[in-house]
């Protein structure tokens, strides 16, 4: 069975504009605590808490989604503009396991919360290779 770190280190984003190259940012969702999958109204209320800590923090942000490798799991995510060790404190109030962090274009995938005692932040590869542009690309 493949293990939950192996899947995040498999996933695709469907963006609907391209982000430059050489911004920094994390990519955060508060789908799935800890895990475990809910349902869309509870994921859907728990995004909307998520956005609204995003807004007061006054940074560019953008919606994504991350999807697995085929297109079958999708989670509502952020682009978030701000420093990895804040993006981290947010994905750890929001009791995700990990971020993904982009450098200049360079995707990390960063562990939080009991994954870290775990793994390490991986590099898994170049962001503009992950993307999708456009939602249509994509069967649903």
């Amino acid at each position: 069975m493949t293990s939950v770190w192996q899947l995040y280190k498999d996933t695709v984003f469907i963006l609907k504009q391209p982000v430059s190259a050489h911004l920094n940012f994390a990519i955060i969702t508060a789908c799935n605590p800890n895990g475990v999958i809910l349902n869309h109204s509870e994921n859907s209320l728990k995004d909307k808490m998520l956005q609204s800590d995003i807004l007061s923090l006054n940074v560019p942000y953008r919606s994504i989604t991350g999807c697995s490798a085929n297109f079958c799991h999708k989670e509502k995510s952020w682009i978030v503009a701000i420093e990895k060790a804040e993006a981290i404190k947010l994905a750890d109030k929001y009791q995700q396991n990990a971020i993904f962090w982009v450098e200049a274009n360079q995707l990390y995938l960063t562990p939080c919360r009991l994954m870290a005692e775990m793994y390490q932040e991986e590099f898994i590869g170049l962001f503009n290779q992950r993307i999708k542009l456009s939602m249509s690309e994509v069967a649903y």
